[in-house]
């Protein structure tokens, strides 16, 4: 109910005069004049507030249970493939009436590909143009532009081009296949065109975290490096590499990834060879080696180290990767893979590999319409295509990856504590951080 505040007007004049002349009002009667009673001023409090004035917060109501120290997630992936070669076959494949069209062999796996943050792959041939001869043979090789246009289109990111065949088409070759990936808005690492190329460090970064990316190779196959351009190709030269991690670690960058062309064709096992200069490379900085050049699966590892820093890391390695692309037929020489890190960071703290995981690849290669067709195929989403009959494979080619798959996931992890598992993007997780599983997993 709203107070009510009522005044007589005439009662306030009397009272005002009495007060100003500090005496009564002395009035003859008979001359008063009748005044009339006014009319109440009526006040409703509630039509006019002090804005000033504010009501008493009730924190006794205030439930401390929202406030949650929250932990901010990084995550970044980056995806890596062995060799993309450039075999004669896969030229027969890719001819098109406008020339050559090399995607259909990676459009099945594009989406992989495409749906990491970062994805790199190991070019193993030179884009020297149509006038150096094509070439995909006898140790030799030279592709169409259309191939690189093809990588760009399956999502990958990144390129290293330090192979014994860097040098297929001399310095010419490899100065025109960095300008082509130039153009294609490709990076690139391991060859170079200049002095001052040379000497910069590939870095980036994803969700604030980096990363630094260098490659060697351990042989042109005998093609002299140019006298002109000793730069031109990064050659695995244990002093060389080392100065280079060195390099990267005053960058600051969080990880060192190396990617290495090595050890011996189609050995299923590294040498000692490669195990010594891994351990070298992991004390001086490297926190991951990417093995390329054997055209075959070889293991995996984890090491936790104490390295030049003087700081407890882990370190990975994948000996070889394999051939991603080729036109090698032969057991087990179809077979390749991509392996996928996942980095994370947690609030302010430090990235680290939260998990790897694995799976096997093969290269398809059948006939279509009179013409050679040949893919890429993730080997388990085959064998789930094949099982829910949307893809077109033969019985013959489901058993033997079924096969494939199981044989090669247990070699690549034989040197893990733990056996490999299926995560959520159908991959085989082959280490998985202590502390951290499937059910903390971010999504």
């Amino acid at each position: 109910m709203k107070k009510v505040i009522i005044i007589s007007c005439i009662t306030l004049i009397l009272l005002l005069t009495v007060i100003l002349v500090g005496g009564e009002v002395n009035q003859p009667e008979e001359s008063m004049t009748e005044v009339p009673v006014a009319e109440p001023i009526v006040i409703e409090e509630d039509v006019y507030k002090n804005p000033y004035t504010f009501e008493k917060e009730d924190y006794s109501a205030f439930d401390e249970s929202i406030i949650e120290d929250k932990v901010f997630v990084h995550k970044v992936n980056v995806l890596s493939v062995g060799d993309i070669m450039a075999h004669s076959i896969q030229f027969e494949a890719a001819r098109s009436e406008e020339g050559y069209d090399f995607y259909p062999q990676f459009e099945f796996i594009a989406d992989k590909i495409s749906s990491k943050d970062i994805a790199i792959a190991n070019l193993e041939t030179v884009f020297a143009g149509e006038e150096a001869r094509y070439s995909g043979k006898n140790m030799i090789f030279n592709a169409p532009d259309q191939l690189g246009e093809s990588i760009k289109k399956a999502g990958f990111d990144i390129l290293t081009t330090a192979n014994n065949h860097s040098l297929d088409r001399g310095y010419k070759g490899i100065k025109r296949t960095l300008d082509v990936l130039d153009e294609l808005e490709i990076e690139h690492t391991g060859t170079f065109r200049t002095e001052e190329e040379s000497k910069e460090i590939l870095t980036f970064e994803e969700d604030g975290i980096s990363f630094a990316l260098l490659s060697y190779s351990y042989s042109t196959n005998g093609w002299p490096i140019p006298e002109n351009e000793p730069y031109s190709i990064n050659m695995m030269i244990e002093e060389k590499m080392i100065e280079d991690i060195k390099k990267a670690r005053v960058l600051e960058v969080d990880f060192v990834m190396v990617a290495i062309h090595w050890g011996l064709e189609y050995h299923l096992e590294e040498n000692h060879h490669q195990r010594n200069l891994a351990n070298a490379l992991f004390y001086e900085g490297a926190d991951i080696i990417l093995g390329t050049h054997p055209h075959v699966l070889q293991p995996f590892e984890h090491h936790k180290m104490t390295d030049s820093s003087g700081e407890e890391k882990d370190k990975f390695i994948i000996y070889s990767q394999g051939n991603f692309l080729s036109g090698q037929r032969s057991y087990p020489r179809a077979i390749g893979m991509y392996i996928n890190f996942e980095f994370q960071r947690n609030g302010s703290n430090k990235p680290f590999v939260n998990e790897v995981s694995v799976m096997p690849t093969y290269v398809e290669d059948t006939y279509k319409n009179n013409q050679r067709y040949m893919r890429v195929l993730d080997m388990n989403q085959a064998i789930e295509g094949f099982d829910n009959n949307t893809l077109d494979i033969n019985q013959r080619l489901y058993n033997n990856l079924k096969i494939y798959q199981e044989t090669f996931v247990n070699h690549i992890s034989s040197r893990m504590k733990s056996a490999p598992t299926l995560n959520p993007n159908m991959e085989y997780t082959i280490y998985m951080k202590e502390g951290n599983n499937e059910e903390n997993r971010p999504q």
